[in-house]
């Protein structure tokens, strides 16, 4: 049975990517450009964030995932459960060291002293946030979005529409090899795995 204070460990963990997500987008109204002849729309998505509220709510994920590490594997030996499983989740998904590898560039700096666990050194840029669409896995669905004339955004379709955080994920070369929003939610696959191989229910 999985401990109270893992159960609040993942609980944390599943709030930092709430915090990184708006799903109701008609929160974002754009600002309306009225020239007495035209109406136009001008849409940030930031909701009012700055660039350090986002740098923290990723940052604030980035540490959820990454520490969750050593947390299981705690758990895992005081219960009597195979602990190696922890090493070997967090050695096989690249996702899961890529945000390893983020963690340790938030505490000690850029770039690594040690090689880095993904073999990319990857570091994280243009933090924003933006709008996702997304459509279901079935014969024709799709997802849009459309301004009412009060200029409130409205999601058309039967996929989702969310506002989130992202950034892009750059290896030692400058080049771009992943998307931060799409791989924290692989890593957090990857452990919902092994917690479900645990007999932990979510």
């Amino acid at each position: 049975m999985a401990s109270d204070d893992l159960i609040l460990r993942v609980e944390r963990l599943y709030a930092a990517i709430r915090a990184t997500e708006g799903t109701d987008i008609s929160k974002f109204v754009p600002k309306v450009i009225n020239d007495g002849r035209r109406i136009g729309f001008s849409q940030d998505w930031s909701g009012g964030l700055t660039d350090s509220d986002l740098a923290n709510l990723v940052n604030s994920l980035i540490q959820n995932v990454a520490s969750l590490e050593y947390h299981l594997k705690k758990w895992a030996d005081h219960n009597d459960y195979d602990k190696v499983k922890v090493d070997t989740t967090f050695r096989t998904s690249q996702p899961l060291k890529i945000i390893h590898d983020l963690w340790n560039n938030d505490k000690h700096g850029y770039p690594p002293r040690q090689p880095s666990r993904s073999g990319l050194c990857p570091q994280l840029t243009e933090i924003k946030r933006l709008l996702r669409l997304e459509t279901k896995a079935e014969k024709g669905s799709f997802t849009g979005v459309i301004f009412t004339r009060e200029g409130v955004p409205k999601k058309l379709g039967s996929g989702t529409a969310k506002v989130v955080v992202t950034g892009d994920i750059l290896d030692r070369n400058g080049n771009k090899v992943g998307d931060f929003y799409k791989t924290s939610l692989e890593a957090v696959e990857a452990l919902e795995a092994l917690l479900a191989d645990y007999g932990v229910k979510l």
